[in-house]
Formats: structure tokens, C-alpha cells, sequence
């Protein structure tokens, strides 16, 4: 490995140390103990100012005992909310009633109260069915509606909305209304035009909102335009399930397949995103699966007081860090270029110390070799005095053996003096070599899980103990590979870059991180991207090794700015350009000028912070499913690479995201909805790592960029929650993108450690996994007259989604059940059925794939459902497919040329308000008596 690149994985492991511990932490666990929910945390974001503080709790308190005591009707007297932790802004004023937060961040919460704009609630789902969802989302805006009356008429009532929120977060359970990109009609088994609804017998009307009426039907679909809606008929009050129709009076649970319960049986044939990902089953079924309630988990219980939760509010405070470093004989040995390990480790610290470590926040140094010692206790960042104390306390010598369970203990303890609580905690362990006396790193793993502390880990070379690996992952860290440190450069702008959340308005996102060979007497013109979500704080950062930087730089703006410097750092060997007061978005230029007779490599590493404090750049957030790959064990193969891109909680759609591990060739993720993406443009791009090289360690890079116009941000609808009518001249609410400028960015994700690859030379022969499942068939035409429907879906791919899969099966049936759990037994259509595509010749995955095919004459006159598997051998088939309906009607002429093509997601309407606003009112009552509304309540 070249010098630079051993730079750039020495710049990665420690930008993603600090980068997994404060931008991406696992969430707090929520516990189910006899019915009732335990540690769940709300955290309010940094940007909610204090004078809010009131409005926001109080109102917390109302909506969450409100959505208790519906959880808990809904679920048939079986769950509600016990307790529930807010954790508060550090900037707010500390009250007698605040408690000091231990474990408690704002990254760790289940639910955040953050961004400004006025919107419903929103969890963020990048999982498959049953999976919990990520973080709830309760807009500032939403919470500080003047008046209740308002908010319900606009976005219904919270309680319900919660709850509807909570099945997202808790149970895996997705929308049962039609979300962007999924259809709003279809043909039902008796052939009737049904809305995508649930319960499956809910009544009401379609009907067009550009005049009113009741939908005509488009002759080339048979079905209802997009410009129609479902209207549910309210007059008797509304049936249906929380995951569709949650906002008025009479919805008090979720669908389920008992079919002696028609208001609430589950519609198992409408095409909606939940019957998509979940395969037809309802709600329950889903819900009977999960742990909160498989094996007779949270039976039923009394229902004789309020299921009202108790609340405790803690005050966020800065992070506490400790690094834990290795100071055994083996880091005195020497890289290629003469440095030890241990110097390089120092140069390393002080970058971090002196150049990431945000004011406030707290720092300890732990050194270990045959014993631990404290270099340094928790020392609060407040002066430069402080950094230079720190960096002044770095170890100089190496000698003895290698304890690294005594220097985890040690760490622990500097996080516990005076008293404190370690939870929350974070050690930072660095080690080259293999524990060689006790207490080993099994021995400590218990009290540091018990205290709930991160360990972050760093293995420095092959030889570092490989229990390293799994110590973070049972620590909820993450692993990083070093290949070795000598020529370790580049912490300078780190940390900040990934402190999110609670410190939004300081964030730095990194746009470049690129490792740059300068040759002899030569010029290097390199361009970086600098977009309007970004721009202020802009930092160039250049990283050398030697005596002296050699290279002359000048940086160029958009506006044909220059700007250069030559002063140097010799403790963190980096050249910076600071533009700390200019903010010119677009292409900056960086010319680098190279005067000497040698060749000269540098690290580049370009990082901006958002374009106002209470504005939110795009970022980048990047997991590893997990981080060990053994080709002897077949549960390992499938290592997962998630990627969110994201400006604050909307998902960017239309980004190039690429991944590479090692020095492999970079590969890219999709946001396609097939395969292992769960849904497509939710701003989650995902693949899969398999085919890798040899036996090794190998780090994870992941870049993306977008050019201009390619790349667009969901502002509203999409996932969001229902919502109440917001039509504007004539047309209904639906979900709106916006184009975000071209943009570059660049994070990484820990190793990937891979086992036994040479006793399998054909990895192709071990491959075991299956092309990838169709999620996205569309019945886009069906001709009466030329008796043909035409199908398309989006093309998977095989062995690594890289390849064309070898053929498809598809076959229909009357009944949907066949398609779903009996495939087999459905008629398969045959070549000569189609009239247009080649089912033994699919296209490269993610091209579109067009079907035109006869409609078998003997079901003219009935509704057909479709599937179809992905073939790429005999023992290698994909899970069928969502399933489509198509019917043969005929309809007679008219004009059609006004229709519109603008999508619609299910309303509550304003025919409804009245209605509702009475129950509102009835409720208000409630609340301003006891607090919260209570039909049927429960006893602990």
C-alpha cells in the first residue's frame, strides 16, 4: 500500500470513529415490560429555542398520554406507554425538575422534535416488513400550532397520529393508503373498480377533484384517472385501520384476517405498500409476529384506570470521550518511512485534540501496555490552553505487553470520577497486537455493555487482536481497519464534520476526501464542488508527511476569488485555507504547484458546514449490516451496505452512491426498490459485498455525488402520515420534490473482515443467493378490444445484482392466494402469450421490462391476478413478485384529453370537518379536564 493511501485509511478510521459514535448511534432500546412500554426517548433538537420550552413539553405530555390510552384500545387492551424520557437542549435553562442526562443523546432517541417546517409527523423506515423503523419525527412546527382546533383540522388528531407513527417505529407496519408511486385504484376478485383502502369493506365514493363528481374510468386502465380519490362515507362514522384512515371518529385499531370482523378485514388484495412488503397480511398478523406479542406476549389486561405514562425530562450535555491507546513494545517498531507507530499515533491525537474536538466538549487519555494508566482525566474543552495540555500528555514511549482489557477498565473509570455515570460514554480503543494478559477484552465486555458505554475500535496492522472486531459490535461501535500509520494525516475538520443532531447549526459535512499526486515540476488542477445547502466555515485542508509542505496552493471561487496560505502546522502536518467568512456555492477550482525534482502526494480533504444555523445541509450516514465475512459460514455472506442521503429528515432521491471496500472497484448502490432496497426513492441506496478478492481486512468507502438537475429532495407526502386536504386551485395535496444543486460527499462505514476465501477459488459455484424479488410490476394498459394487458416492472439482476438473470416465470391466477403462497399452482403464461418482451431473455437490472400479453379468452369477463419470479438457475429463484390485478372492460368513448397525471394520497376531506371538529371539540373537553382522553383504560 502507497504512503498516501495509508493516509487516507488513517484519516477514515478516525473520521468514522467520531462519525459512528455522534452521526449514526444505534437508538435507545425500548423495553416491553408486563404491557407496558419503558425507556422510550423524545429528544428536542439544539434549534428549539427556550422560549418554546413550555409550549413543547406541555404539549409532549398532552399528545403522548393521549396516544397511550389509544395505543392501548387499539391493541385490544394489551400495550401502552409507561414511561418516557425528554431529553431537553443543553442550551435551555437548567431547571430543579431537570435531571442530568447519562446515556441519554440526541442520536440515541427513538423520536426527535426537529425541523421548523409545519408538517406531520414522519418515521424514517429503511427496513422490510416487521422491521422497526428508525427515528420518529415530530416537526417544531407541528408542535407549536397555536391553537389544537388547527392543528386537527389540518393534520388530525395527534394522539391517533402517534400511534399511527408508532406502528411504522415499533412494529415494521407500513401504509395501507396509497404512497407516491403506488396506484390509488384497482380490479378486485369480483371485477369490481375498489380504492386502495382498509378495511376492505369500508364504504364510500370515488370521486374527482377537479369538479367533484363522481370518476369517470380511463378507457386504457379500465380504472379511475389519478386525478380521483376515495371518500369515505363518514355519516355513520368511519371503520378502518390506523395504518389508513386514522384521523376521524370510529378508528380505533388496526386491520386484521378474522374475517367474522368485517370493518376491520384487512384488504389483502389492494396494491398498497404494505401489502407489497408484507406479502397480503394485515396488520395484526404482522403484529402477532413480533416479539412485543408472539407466544402470548402482552396478554390482555384489566381496563380500569388511565394508561397514563410518566414523564422525566434530563438536559443534554457534551460528549465525553476517552481515547484508550496502546502504548505496548510493538509501537515503537518503525513504518517505510522510518516513523514509529506511536509517533504517528501522536501526530494523529494532537490533530484530533487540537482541530476536531468541539469547545465543551470533554476529553481523557488512557494509555496501556502490560498495566493502564490515566495520561489524563476528563478535561472540559474550553481554551486552546486546554488542547495544548492534552496533546502535552501524549505518550512518548513504548515498551511491555499488551493489557487492552485493563485499558478499557481504566477508561471506564475516568468516565466515572467524581461520581458521574459512564453511560454515554465513548472510548476510542487503538492496539497493533494481541492481548497477552488479563483481564481480557471478554472479561470486560459485560460491565461495559451493563454501563452502556460505545467502544469504538481501531486495529492497527494484521496483528491487532481480532476480539477488537467484535467488542464494538457488542458495544454497538463500530470496527476500523488501519492498515498501518505512516504517513497518518488529516483529522483536522473530523469531528465536526459529524456532529449532527444536537448540534446541527455547527455541523461540517465532508464533500471531499481524495488522496492527490503532484509530480515533479508539474501542476495539479483538481475541482470540488461547494453546494448552496453547505458553504460556510469551508475548510481546504492539505495533509503531509516530512519536514516541510512543498506544494504551492491556490484556491479559486466560483467568482474568481483567490486564496491561498503557507502557514503550516508541524504537530498535525496539515496546510489549511480557512474561508470561514465566505459562502459562494458552486464549482471552486484548487491548483496545486509543485517546484521540486520529486513527485509529491497529498491528502486533499475539503469539509463545509451548513449554510445557516438553522438550515440543513445534505449528508451522508453509512451502516455495515455487520463486519465479518466467512466463506465457510453461509450466514455471514450477505455483508449489507445501507447509505442515507438526506438534507435534515427528507430523503435525496436521483444521487450516484458508490462503495468500495479495500482497493476493489467501486460499485453502485440503488434506491430502485428491488433487490434488497426496500422501497424506491426513499433516499436509502443499498447493496450487498461478496465477492471479494482474498482474506484481509478491508475499510469501506462510500461517495456520492449529483450533477445538476439530477438529484431531488421529498418535501412532502411520500411516508409522512395522513393528512387533512390542503387543495390549491383545484388540485389535491400530494408529494412534492425539490431539486437540490449537484453536490459531492464522502463518509465511511468500519471494515469488513473476510475469512476462508481461498479454499472457495468459484465463488460463483458458492454464491447462494437468489436474484433479487420484482417489487415494482404495474398493470400500465389493458385493451378490451386488442384483449391484451400490458405489464411492467423494473429489471433485477444476479450475482451481485452485476448480471442479467437468466428468465422469467410468470403466471396469474383468480385468486391472489395462489400467486402469494402456492405460485406453483398458478397458470403459467406461455411464449406464445406474449405478444410483445422475451421472458428467457431479461434485461440488465434496473431497465424497465414492458410485457404486452394476450389476456387468456376464458377470463375475459373476470379480474386476473399476476406475479412473476426471476430466474437464474434451477435452484436459484427469486420470491414472487407483488401482485397486480387486471380486468378486460369495456368503456365506451368520451374525452378524456383535461385528465391530469397528478397523483393523489388518501385525504381526510373537508366534508368531514364538522364531524370531526365536533369530535375535536368533545375531546378538548376531555383534555382540559383530566389531562387526556380515556374510552377504555387500563390497570398495572
Amino acid at each position: 500500500m502507497s504512503r498516501v493511501a495509508i493516509a487516507v485509511v488513517t484519516f477514515v478510521v478516525f473520521m468514522s470513529v467520531v462519525d459512528q459514535s455522534l452521526a449514526v448511534s444505534t437508538r435507545a432500546n425500548i423495553r416491553l415490560v408486563n404491557n407496558g412500554y419503558e425507556d422510550i426517548l423524545i429528544a428536542i433538537a439544539e434549534t428549539v429555542p427556550v422560549s418554546e420550552s413550555g409550549t413543547i413539553l406541555r404539549r409532549l405530555k398532552t399528545f403522548f398520554t393521549q396516544a397511550s390510552n389509544y395505543l392501548f384500545i387499539a391493541t385490544k387492551n394489551r400495550v401502552y406507554f409507561r414511561n418516557i424520557t425528554i431529553l431537553v437542549p443543553k442550551s435551555w435553562t437548567n431547571r430543579d425538575n431537570y435531571d442530568a442526562a447519562t446515556s441519554e443523546t440526541f442520536n440515541s432517541a427513538n423520536i426527535v422534535v426537529d425541523g421548523l417546517e409545519v408538517d406531520s409527523p414522519m418515521t424514517k423506515m429503511s427496513g422490510e416488513c416487521g422491521q422497526s423503523g428508525d427515528v420518529m419525527q415530530i416537526p417544531v412546527g407541528y408542535m407549536l400550532i397555536e391553537k389544537i382546533i388547527d392543528l386537527i383540522r389540518k393534520f388530525g388528531f395527534p394522539g391517533p397520529t402517534i400511534v399511527h407513527e408508532w406502528g411504522h417505529l415499533r412494529w415494521g407496519l407500513r401504509d395501507e393508503y396509497p404512497v407516491d408511486g403506488y396506484p390509488g385504484f384497482y380490479r378486485d376478485s369480483d371485477g369490481e373498480v375498489t380504492a386502495v383502502k382498509c378495511g376492505k369493506f369500508m364504504k364510500g365514493r370515488h370521486i374527482d377533484y377537479r369538479h367533484g363528481d363522481i370518476c369517470s374510468l380511463d378507457r386504457s386502465t379500465g380504472l379511475p384517472p389519478s386525478t380521483c380519490y376515495f371518500k369515505a362515507d363518514t355519516v355513520s362514522g368511519v371503520e378502518a385501520s390506523i395504518m389508513f384512515y386514522h384521523n376521524v371518529s370510529g378508528v380505533w385499531t388496526f386491520c386484521d384476517n378474522d374475517t367474522n370482523n368485517n370493518p376491520t378485514l384487512h384488504n389483502d388484495e389492494a396494491p398498497s405498500i404494505h401489502n407489497e412488503l408484507c406479502n397480503g397480511r394485515s396488520a395484526w398478523e404482522v403484529m402477532r409476529d413480533h416479539e412485543d406479542f408472539k407466544d402470548g406476549n402482552s396478554p390482555v389486561i384489566e381496563s380500569s384506570r388511565k394508561c397514563n405514562p410518566t414523564f422525566r425530562i434530563v438536559q443534554a450535555k457534551n460528549k465525553r470521550i476517552v481515547l484508550v491507546l496502546d502504548v505496548s513494545g510493538s509501537m515503537s517498531s518503525r513504518l517505510n518511512s522510518g516513523v514509529t507507530k506511536l509517533a504517528r499515533l501522536r501526530q494523529t491525537v494532537a490533530q484530533f485534540i487540537f482541530k476536531a474536538v468541539p469547545t465543551g466538549y470533554s476529553v481523557g487519555l488512557v494509555t496501556f501496555s502490560s498495566s493502564a494508566s490515566v495520561s489524563a482525566s476528563l478535561t472540559e474543552i474550553t481554551s486552546q490552553s486546554d488542547r495544548e495540555q492534552l496533546v502535552g500528555k501524549l505518550p512518548t514511549h513504548a515498551n511491555g505487553g499488551t493489557a487492552i482489557g485493563a485499558g478499557l477498565n481504566k477508561g471506564v473509570e475516568v468516565l466515572e470520577i467524581n461520581g458521574a455515570s459512564a453511560g454515554g460514554g465513548i472510548l476510542i480503543l487503538v492496539s497493533d497486537g494481541e492481548e497477552g494478559s488479563s483481564p481480557y477484552i471478554v472479561d470486560v465486555t459485560p460491565t461495559l455493555i451493563q454501563k452502556r458505554v460505545t467502544v469504538h475500535t481501531v486495529l492497527l496492522t494484521d496483528e491487532a487482536d481480532e476480539g477488537m472486531i467484535k467488542l464494538a459490535a457488542d458495544t454497538k461501535g463500530t470496527a476500523f481497519y488501519e492498515a498501518g500509520l505512516s504517513d497518518s494525516t488529516g483529522l483536522l475538520s473530523a469531528f465536526r464534520q459529524t456532529i449532527t443532531g444536537a448540534d446541527s447549526g455547527a455541523a461540517s459535512v465532508e464533500l471531499l476526501l481524495e488522496s492527490l499526486k503532484v509530480n515533479a515540476r508539474s501542476v495539479l488542477k483538481k475541482h470540488v464542488s461547494v453546494d448552496s445547502s453547505v458553504g460556510r466555515g469551508t475548510e481546504f485542508v492539505f495533509s503531509y508527511t516530512g519536514g516541510s509542505f512543498p506544494l504551492i496552493v491556490v484556491v479559486t471561487s466560483p467568482n474568481g476569488h483567490n486564496y491561498s496560505s503557507h502557514q503550516t502546522n508541524d504537530a498535525t502536518k496539515q496546510m489549511t485555507i480557512s474561508l470561514n467568512n465566505t459562502n459562494e456555492p458552486g464549482l471552486w477550482t484548487v491548483v496545486m504547484r509543485n517546484p521540486t525534482n520529486r513527485a509529491v502526494s497529498t491528502l486533499l480533504h475539503v469539509t463545509s458546514k451548513a449554510a445557516s444555523d438553522v438550515s440543513h445541509p445534505i449528508k451522508t450516514d453509512v451502516s455495515l449490516s455487520h463486519q465479518q465475512l466467512d466463506y465457510d459460514d453461509k450466514s455471514t455472506f450477505k455483508v449489507i451496505v445501507k447509505t442515507e442521503v438526506t438534507r435534515g429528515y427528507d430523503g435525496v432521491v436521483g444521487a450516484k452512491v458508490e462503495v468500495q471496500a479495500g482497493s476493489m472497484p467501486w460499485k453502485q448502490m440503488k434506491d430502485d426498490g428491488i433487490g434488497i432496497d426496500a422501497v424506491k426513492g426513499d433516499g436509502f441506496y443499498t447493496t450487498f459485498l461478496f465477492n471479494f478478492p482474498s482474506d484481509g481486512k478491508f475499510p469501506v468507502r462510500v461517495r456520492t455525488t449529483a450533477d445538476q438537475g439530477t438529484a431531488r429532495v421529498l418535501t412532502r407526502g411520500g411516508n409522512r402520515a395522513f393528512r387533512l386536504p390542503t387543495a390549491v386551485n383545484g388540485n389535491a395535496a400530494g408529494p412534492t420534490y425539490e431539486e437540490v444543486p449537484a453536490f459531492e460527499r464522502s463518509a465511511a462505514a468500519g471494515l469488513i473482515k473476510v475469512t476462508n476465501r481461498a479454499k472457495h477459488p468459484d465463488l460463483r459455484s458458492l454464491y447462494p443467493f437468489p436474484p433479487g424479488q420484482v417489487k415494482d410490476m404495474r398493470v400500465n394498459a389493458t385493451s378490451y378490444e386488442e384483449k391484451t394487458a400490458t405489464l411492467q416492472w423494473t429489471a433485477v439482476g444476479d450475482f451481485e445484482e452485476q448480471e442479467t438473470a437468466s428468465s422469467y416465470d410468470l403466471r396469474y391466477s383468480t385468486d391472489i392466494k395462489v400467486l402469494r403462497h402456492s405460485f406453483e399452482n398458478a397458470t403459467k403464461i406461455s411464449a406464445s402469450d406474449v405478444i410483445s418482451g422475451n421472458l428467457d431473455s431479461p434485461a440488465n437490472a434496473s431497465e424497465v421490462e414492458t410485457f404486452v400479453i394476450r389476456f387468456p379468452a376464458a377470463y375475459e369477463d373476470k379480474t386476473l391476478f399476476f406475479g412473476v419470479k426471476v430466474k437464474h438457475s434451477v435452484h436459484r429463484v427469486s420470491d414472487v413478485s407483488n401482485v397486480m390485478s387486471a380486468a378486460l372492460v369495456y368503456i365506451p368513448e368520451e374525452d378524456d384529453s383535461d385528465e391530469s397525471s397528478t397523483s393523489l394520497l388518501p385525504t381526510v376531506h373537508s366534508s368531514i370537518l364538522p364531524y370531526a371538529i365536533g369530535y375535536a371539540v368533545a375531546l378538548l373537553v376531555v383534555i382540559v379536564a383530566t389531562g387526556v382522553y380515556c374510552v377504555v383504560c387500563c390497570k398495572e
